[in-house]
């Protein structure tokens, strides 16, 4: 929600940096009062939709994400809403110009938010809302949830054996790659027998 807010303060002079949040959106529309002079735009969170998992052993979902961009015009000396929405081309031009393309989050989004449409929101005697929409494809992974407990691995053994192997035979070969500050030594065992551990 901030980045949009951002862009919209720097790239919308109509505005006039009259551009805030949610909260502000519904005490203004609530209670018929309005905080900054007109035109202003508020950000507000639309929901959200995610993608099935797209794997067993971990986490990896797309989240379609929706932002709104509502515009709060003064329709006073209008009543019909006629003078307000001779501004919208370049409202909407102003507001293309701070959303499209936005990307937020380090490497989250493949591509930047994108135009999903617009509507009417609201009119009364004073004030004509109308409502710009945008959709932002992010991308959730296991480092955002809780991290299971694990085993630090310490090394990496590597057995080379000269073909055929056998159960019982001694490596030709064994290294080691450390991965942690207490690597384990290498076994320099044979190789196991599968029926003495099925699983």
């Amino acid at each position: 929600m901030a980045a949009f807010i951002s862009q919209l303060r720097a790239n919308a002079p109509i505005f006039g940096g009259r551009v805030a949040g949610a909260a502000e959106f519904y005490a203004g529309l609530r209670n018929y009062n309005t905080s900054m002079p007109l035109p202003a735009a508020y950000v507000l969170p639309l929901g959200q939709e995610a993608d099935p998992n797209q794997v067993w052993t971990g986490l990896i979902q797309q989240v379609h994400k929706g932002i709104g961009i509502a515009v709060e015009l003064d329709a006073q000396t209008d009543r019909r809403g006629q003078a307000p929405t001779m501004n919208f081309e370049d409202i909407e031009q102003q507001i293309f110009a701070s959303c499209l393309n936005l990307t937020i989050g380090d490497c989250r989004m493949v591509r930047g938010a994108s135009f999903t449409g617009a509507r009417y929101l609201d009119l009364d005697r004073a004030r004509l809302w109308y409502q710009w929409e945008f959709g932002l494809d992010w991308m959730i992974t296991d480092a955002d949830g809780v991290q299971p407990p694990s085993i630090p691995l310490e090394s990496i053994e590597v057995d080379i054996f000269k073909a055929p192997v056998t159960a019982g035979d001694m490596p030709a070969a064994v290294i080691q790659i450390p991965t942690g500050d207490n690597p384990q030594p290498p076994t320099n065992g044979p190789w196991p027998d599968p029926a003495a551990n099925p699983c």
